[in-house]
Parts: structure tokens; sequence; C-alpha cells
């Protein structure tokens, strides 16, 4: 079987157009990125969609063809994008850094070299770039709420008003 642009185009929407290791997207890249083979073609592998994987050019090459022997343990499997849970697996923790919760996300992070520093530049933007977002939508909350008690304050004002003007 052959990627035909069709699947390329599958599996680059299935990733969200995103490097399924390194999450970078195509735009922060600038361009399309990869397909890579989980199970890379000279170990066995196939074209088939669930062994395809979209990936950097970077995170590409750091995975190279490594497929573990077949009497390996599974915590020496690099951790599948599509299939498998990576919050099982992997963290981030406040500084951009992830950090493994098994040893198989140990390995994966290792491996790959998803501590690279460029990466840990880019989840502290993303982590910024949250806490800004979070922030501006805290404010609007509170600027509805605060525009909601103006709202009920100038109503009771008007009825003191009126209550004022009756009894002079």
């Amino acid at each position: 079987m052959t990627i035909t642009p069709k699947l390329r185009g599958a599996v680059r929407s299935a990733y969200g157009y995103r490097c399924g290791y390194c999450g970078v997207s195509e735009t922060l890249f600038g361009g399309e990125l990869e397909i890579d083979h989980y199970q890379p073609l000279i170990r066995g592998g196939s074209d088939a969609p669930d062994n395809l994987i979209y990936a950097c050019t970077t995170c590409n090459r750091f995975k190279g063809s490594y497929w573990p022997d077949e009497n390996a343990t599974s915590d020496l499997y690099l951790l599948h994008p599509g299939k498998d849970d990576l919050a099982t697996h992997v963290i981030e923790a406040t500084n951009g850094r992830l950090v493994g919760l098994t040893v198989r996300g140990w390995f994966h992070i290792n491996w790959l070299h998803l501590n690279r520093p460029q990466l840990l530049e880019l989840r502290q933007l993303q982590q910024n770039e949250r806490a800004v977002v979070e922030a501006l939508t805290q404010g609007e909350q509170m600027k509805t709420s605060l525009q909601e008690q103006v709202r009920v304050l100038e109503a009771e004002l008007t009825e003191l008003r009126k209550l004022i003007a009756r009894l002079t």
C-alpha cells in the first residue's frame, strides 16, 4: 500500500495538523509535517492508517527506525499518540518540562528528546497564553457580574428617589 494524498490528508486531519509526538503545529513549523510509521516498514510495519503518525522532522529523526526487540517489555515501546492514553504516562510540569509518570512515559520522553529547549520554550509560551486567556475570561465574568450589580443598585436608587420625593 502506498501513502496516497487522500491518506496523507486523513492522517494530517486525525492529528489536528500537529506532530503526534511533540504537538508542534504546521503553523509553528512553517509547513506540512511528515508521515511516520509507528512500526517502521523495515521492522514489519505497514502503511495501514493506524500505523501512521503525523510527525515533525525533529521527532521523526529522533524516532528513526526504532522498534523494540520482540522479547522487549512494554516499557521499551514508544507511546502511540493515536492509541495510548498519553496522560497516563506523561504530564507537563509548570516549567514546561514533560515528566514521565511511568517507565514507558520516561522512555518515550527521552527517546524523542521531548524536553529539548525549543519545546520547553513553546510549552512555556502556551502555558502563559492559557493563563492570559483564563485571566481575560475571569475579567469578563467579573465585568458581567459587576454590571448586574450596578443595574440592581441603580434600580434600588431609583426606588429610593421616588420614596424621598413622596416624603418631601
